[in-house]
């Protein structure tokens, strides 16, 4: 009879382990990327009292005969399923679309989160709501390399970005290859047209160059020619001649003269020499339309880091005052081949353990891990319906585990009561 008392305890220590865990569950109900727990049991061991038998010729095989005692917690898993996303529009609110898992730095140990409540610390470092800072990949020069090791993500607001001077522009659009050779009168006539381009010397000073084009009769294999001239306050920093082949596009062959603007600032900066580069221009007949612009120029002036965006897979990059972007840094995210077998600390985060798997770390929206989506949480996954339905599970099985010993003490009563 005893067997029958001790089963029943059994479950009711099964059931309360289970509303330890379900309590849990809705305690952490708007914990930021919380995942839930589930309770798993399993029958202990069975006590036989007879054996089975093989079929003999006489007779038929018989079955065990066998008593269970009780149950016990098998495990107590963790239910990583994808949480609702949450907008928030902050820019360092990063949730995890998919598989995968921040790592952040707890001094010796590399921990493990899917809390992406994230902010800037006073020196520009990147760091969760405990201060831990999030690992990635710093950027050298703007270009960020994920072959080297993990290390702090860095993001300094406020800094400056020096002036670079300008080497290149390069020129693209059309000038109409109908216009006639350009005369100047009077009356002017033919096809003239002028655009300007801007530079920067290596003090970030800013300079309009003025660049006229003037069609040309053509030399060599050429169908169409410009002469191309840069004026600036009066005084030619660069000429040539631009030529174009018969399907109207630039003709190197044909082109003469350095494609070249020089000059010398006047306030200290070193000499400037920018090559101009005419390749993405042509010569079409537009009916006396032009659109020759500058498509793309290298320099810059001085600037401050004002602002910055975090793509979907983790790539920092930063806005400055003089227009520029420039990449920081790239988040870095882990992945691991089985995650339940991640060992719960604190805070929501995780370590790597035996049955974990090594983490696989890469980055973001790389095969197996998920992506970022920048501006969101992701919240818990814990389903209160669920809960609840497992709440009332758990409160009637412990009550019918406790009508057992109830049960059972009546019975014990009455076998006291036998020798009366």
């Amino acid at each position: 009879m005893s067997v029958a008392l001790f089963t029943a305890v059994s479950g009711l220590g099964n059931f309360q382990t289970m509303l330890d865990v379900v309590s849990n569950n809705i305690a952490n109900v708007n914990t930021t990327g919380y995942k839930s727990s589930r309770t798993n049991f399993q029958e202990m061991l069975s006590q036989t009292q007879l054996p089975s038998s093989r079929p003999t010729d006489g007779r038929g095989g018989r079955n065990p005969i066998q008593t269970g005692l009780g149950s016990t917690v098998a495990a107590i898993d963790r239910v990583f399923t994808q949480g609702a996303l949450e907008q928030t529009g902050i820019t360092t609110d990063l949730a995890i679309t998919g598989d995968g898992f921040f790592i952040v730095d707890q001094g010796s140990i590399k921990s493990y989160t899917r809390n992406g409540n994230f902010s800037v610390d006073t020196e520009g470092y990147l760091v969760d709501s405990k201060g831990l800072y999030v690992q990635g990949w710093p950027a050298a020069d703007g270009v960020v390399d994920t072959d080297t090791g993990l290390d702090r993500v860095h993001i300094p607001l406020g800094e400056q970005m020096i002036a670079k001077a300008t080497e290149r522009v390069d020129m693209g659009g059309n000038l109409d290859a109908g216009q006639a050779i350009y005369s100047a009168g009077p009356p002017e006539t033919g096809g003239r047209f002028a655009t300007e381009i801007t530079i920067f010397d290596s003090l970030g000073e800013e300079y309009r160059v003025p660049v006229t084009f003037t069609k040309v009769a053509a030399s060599g294999t050429a169908a169409s020619s410009w002469d191309w001239s840069a004026d600036l306050n009066g005084t030619n920093v660069g000429s040539g001649t631009v030529s174009y082949n018969s399907d109207g596009f630039f003709d190197l062959a044909n082109s003469t003269g350095a494609p070249t603007v020089s000059l010398t600032p006047t306030n200290g900066g070193s000499p400037l020499s920018v090559n101009l580069n005419f390749e993405g221009t042509s010569s079409f007949v537009t009916d006396g339309e032009y659109s020759i612009l500058p498509s793309y120029q290298d320099g810059f002036s001085a600037g401050t880091l004002l602002s910055f965006d975090i793509s979907q897979t983790g790539v920092i990059t930063g806005r400055f005052t003089n227009g520029q972007l420039r990449d920081l840094g790239q988040i870095a995210m882990a992945f691991f081949t089985n995650p339940k077998g991640l060992q719960h600390t604190q805070d929501g985060l995780f370590i790597e353990s035996g049955n974990s798997g090594v983490p696989q770390v890469g980055q973001p929206a790389s095969g197996p891990r998920g992506q970022l989506t920048p501006g969101a949480l992701e919240m818990s996954n814990v389903d209160l319906t669920s809960e609840f339905s497992k709440m009332i599970l758990a409160q009637r099985a412990f009550q019918a585990n406790s009508r057992v010993i109830t049960t059972m003490d009546e019975i014990l009563t009455e076998v006291n009561n036998l020798k009366r």
